[in-house]
């Protein structure tokens, strides 16, 4: 819920208060970086702290930083806070807590049932991204109801977005302690990827993510956001609603990748998807009309997603139990690292004006991926498949 509130006014308040995009492009490429240098950890120790304690850590570092949104203009503040927030906003959880996410699903719900208990994860967290994008007519409300100016009523939303990050850390306190890796009788260690069996799969598969990374870094839902208000001077209350019927189609389709996966492959599944959405990126930056651009970009919220479980799924298939936090940090690792430029280039990119450069950029790097993706693994079959 919380994502689902940044996403929708993150950009739109930074412009706001008077940042230019080369700076909102920083803010967001620093919220990358933190992701990745707090995923390092989690990656060589998190089995040995333990997920749970984990969980409960990082969630309460994105809770603090959070509280800077609501409280301060400051370019250097906002940075700090975005280093450990997430501000980039994804609309999913970022750095160690994605990672710990995919390894504890994973260890609880076994080969039959781990793509669809992906899918419900994700389903679920779409459908709560899309309470939250309804909060983008937070603002605009307040401002009505208390005459607040436009920066306050941000401010005011953003301390909502802060408590229910507080709210998180609390119920990660209640995790079943089924989510810790089984050791038997061995003690827990620290890991190195690079000296595991599976450290080519893990590596590979980091790289190539990491490459998609870099290309979705330069389409995030906040620039999606920003192209809305600035070629059509639509407001963050409407695109509240379109965000929100995005989230509609992609919960839809979360459920429909899994039943794909089981007749496609998990590969085949998550590669021709992905490759349908990228067109229809193009297809958005090129809509001549308000309306078609929002009809193409509510298409293409059907087809975006549905690599999202079967990734997770098939990555955690193709290591054995003890490396899936390994691989989980590794590949978590190779997407912030490659989407740190991201952001940044397209704020460079539209540091004279708003163009569609950046998006032709992005899809022709992700159509590389996906050919890339398929020429690479597939003769890696997860065991459900074989």
């Amino acid at each position: 819920m919380g994502m689902g509130i940044l996403i929708i006014l993150i950009a739109p308040y930074l412009d706001l208060i008077g940042m230019s995009a080369p700076q909102i492009g920083l803010v967001f490429t620093i919220s990358l970086v933190g992701s990745m240098v707090l995923s390092i950890p989690a990656t060589f120790i998190g089995d040995l702290i333990g997920r749970r304690r984990l969980f409960v850590v990082m969630s309460l570092t994105v809770s603090v930083a959070s509280i800077a949104l609501a409280i301060t203009d400051s370019f250097v503040w906002l940075a700090a806070g975005s280093f450990f927030g997430a501000y980039a906003a994804s609309g999913l959880n970022h750095g160690p807590l994605l990672q710990l996410e995919q390894a504890s699903i994973a260890e609880v719900s076994g080969d039959k049932h781990r793509t669809a208990a992906f899918a419900w994860l994700g389903i679920i967290s779409s459908a709560a991204r899309g309470v939250g994008n309804i909060a983008g007519v937070l603002p605009a409300l307040i401002v009505i109801v208390l005459g607040a100016n436009d920066p306050d009523s941000f401010k005011i939303t953003f301390g909502l977005y802060a408590l229910l990050n507080f709210g998180a850390t609390a119920l990660y306190l209640f995790l079943t302690p089924a989510i810790e890796l089984e050791r038997g009788e061995e003690r827990p260690k620290a890991v190195n990827p690079l000296k595991l069996k599976s450290r080519n799969r893990i590596l590979g598969l980091a790289l190539l993510l990491g490459v998609d990374s870099f290309a979705g870094g330069m389409i995030a839902d906040t620039f999606i956001s920003l192209w809305l208000v600035k070629h059509f001077n639509i407001g963050v209350g409407v695109i509240g609603v379109v965000f929100v019927a995005v989230q509609i189609l992609n919960s839809f389709s979360l459920w429909v990748a899994a039943w794909l996966a089981k007749r496609w492959g998990l590969l085949n599944t998550m590669v021709w998807t992905q490759t349908i959405a990228n067109l229809l990126v193009l297809a958005f930056v090129f809509s001549p009309w308000a309306w078609l651009a929002i009809f193409v970009w509510v298409m293409r919220g059907f087809w975006n997603e549905m690599d999202v479980p079967t990734r997770q799924s098939y990555s955690m298939a193709v290591v054995s139990p003890a490396d899936r936090m390994p691989m989980a940090g590794t590949a978590n690792f190779g997407r912030a690292a490659l989407r740190v430029p991201g952001p940044a280039i397209t704020g460079a990119l539209w540091a004279a004006s708003i163009t569609a450069t950046p998006f032709v950029i992005a899809v022709a790097v992700k159509l590389a991926y996906n050919i890339a993706l398929w020429r690479t693994f597939k003769s890696i079959v997860p065991p459900e498949e074989r």
